[in-house]
């Protein structure tokens, strides 16, 4: 049994802790937050773009320091659902008290940072997993492996899509404050910047544009750069009023069919001979699977292999590549 606390119990806390509520190995033993009443498992009511978060009901010890509950020696593992400037500290704290870590994405605020963390989880042996929940999505699963099958050919173009109302409902506004969130390019588009490479491997450069406001760079358009005349994109933002529902989804053509894919539509293939059709798509919660991942690597002692942190540090590498072309107006070589 796997003894669990989770640090930072917002909208994202609520999420995991559904997810590890789900889990026969696991059970939460511990909440931290520096408001009092979440830290006592009453939870924040927040939600996210994708569903979860609201009331949290737990039996678990509360703590309003974070220190205090890495000293505690019953918690095995730590689950880090905090702000993105928070990441890196709280995560080697956590590594060198003997706790083994999954951290919610980004994985830090910089590259600086993930190599800290990097180094942190080899010195100390402990596992470490950035939460890049895409990697574990129904539809994007599915994709992923008519990509890697090579059943239809090479990918010749590809567009991701990730746009949100303006997230105003953070604890002291760290979402709409760049120097702690990195705006709406690491915090929203991080997820599809992470999800290309994922699938594509690295590109040779970038070249993106975007609207930059008070809170960031607020809404992009990134160009990934690939050989063989491949046209791979994605577009992210929070530019949006409350009205607006959130989007996700992706349009990828492939030599022998194109996959398409929208929140409120099921994910269809149109083959380039034959008639379209719908694939089967596992019902599972994303979330949950990501942390029964984790939760299954940490009790076989494995490392996880579907998350390697040097790609999920490599989303961040891509995130400033991002950001200096939009500044800059100038594509970046990688």
């Amino acid at each position: 049994m796997l003894n669990v606390g989770i640090i930072g119990v917002g909208g994202m806390g609520g999420v995991h802790l559904g997810g590890w509520s789900k889990l026969d190995s696991a059970r939460v033993v511990a909440l931290c937050d520096k408001i009092p009443e979440r830290a006592s498992g009453k939870g924040s009511g927040v939600q996210i773009n994708l569903g979860g978060g609201g009331a949290i009901s737990v039996d678990a010890k509360p703590y309003t320091n974070y220190h205090d509950l890495l000293a505690d020696s019953s918690v095995d593992v730590v689950d880090i659902c905090l702000p993105t400037d928070l990441h890196a500290e709280v995560a080697m704290a956590a590594l060198k008290a003997g706790k083994h870590v999954l951290c919610e994405k980004p994985m830090a605020r910089n590259v600086a940072q993930c190599d800290e963390m990097i180094a942190t989880a080899a010195q100390t042996g402990k596992t470490l997993m950035i939460a890049q929940v895409i990697r574990m999505w129904p539809e994007y699963m599915v994709l992923a492996d008519l990509v890697n099958s090579g059943t239809y050919g090479k990918v010749t173009s590809a567009n991701f899509t990730r746009l949100s109302i303006l997230p105003t409902w953070s604890v002291d506004n760290w979402l709409l404050t760049p120097a702690r969130s990195g705006g709406a390019l690491l915090d929203l588009h991080v997820h599809d910047i992470d999800f290309v490479q994922s699938l594509l491997g690295m590109p040779s450069g970038v070249r993106a544009r975007g609207v930059q406001t008070p809170e960031g760079i607020s809404h992009l358009v990134t160009e990934f750069v690939y050989g063989d005349n491949q046209m791979i994109s994605a577009e992210g933002g929070w530019y949006y009023p409350p009205a607006f529902p959130f989007r996700m989804g992706f349009l990828v053509r492939m030599e022998g069919a194109t996959v398409e894919w929208q929140l409120s539509s099921p994910l269809t293939v149109y083959p380039a001979d034959g008639e379209a059709f719908t694939p089967d798509v596992p019902q599972h919660d994303g979330y949950a699977q990501e942390i029964a991942y984790f939760a299954d690597c940490v009790t076989r002692g494995v490392t996880p292999a579907k998350f390697p942190l040097a790609e999920t540090r490599d989303s961040i590498r891509l995130a400033e590549a991002a950001e200096q072309s939009v500044r800059s107006g100038l594509p970046v070589s990688l």
